[in-house]
């Protein structure tokens, strides 16, 4: 009988359910055959999401407040991570996602960047868990998400809920 242990850690998990979302996403934006045309026309401020200069905690969540989310004001998690050098897969239904929302992570393939998780309490799905993400590369934003660890959880832009993009006055 061979028997393997192995100590799980807060950080561990974390990634493992960062990982599940995305692949959920991917999973659902198949089913549902989203590309990038499905959203004919970006609102001033989703566009302008790219723009965001992020140099403090305060300005992280402060974007996600503007997004409408309340939240817990420190991250759960804050952690360096790289970008790939190639989307397929996964990365690439995650890059479609951020160029919904005006922004591309191919511009940033093979950059080690911050990734800065925030529990969110009031999504419309009423799921317990949920978090959003805030990719920053040199103080600037450059993808964000909203998403849920469940194992038929969603992924969707920061603006988005319930697949539509939403401006800030809509809360």
């Amino acid at each position: 009988m061979v028997v393997y242990t192995t100590k799980v850690t807060r950080r561990k998990l974390v990634s493992v359910i960062l990982v599940a979302c995305i692949a959920v996403c991917s999973v659902v934006v198949a089913v549902r055959n989203q590309s990038e045309n499905t959203v004919s026309v970006l609102d001033a401020q989703t566009a302008a999401l790219g723009e965001r200069a992020l140099k403090t905690n305060e300005d992280r969540t402060a974007l996600l407040k503007e997004c409408g989310w309340e939240i817990e004001e420190e991250p759960v998690e804050f952690i360096e991570v790289r970008i790939p050098d190639k989307f397929d897969g996964v990365y690439g239904q995650y890059n479609e996602i951020q160029k919904r929302q005006g922004l591309d992570l191919e511009k940033y393939s093979g950059k080690r960047v911050m990734r800065y998780t925030y529990k969110i309490s009031n999504h419309p799905s009423g799921e317990s868990g949920v978090v959003a993400n805030i990719i920053v590369y040199k103080n600037k934003l450059i993808a964000a998400d909203v998403c849920s660890p469940q194992m038929n959880g969603f992924m969707h832009g920061l603006k988005e809920k319930d697949g539509n993009i939403q401006t800030g006055e809509e809360k």
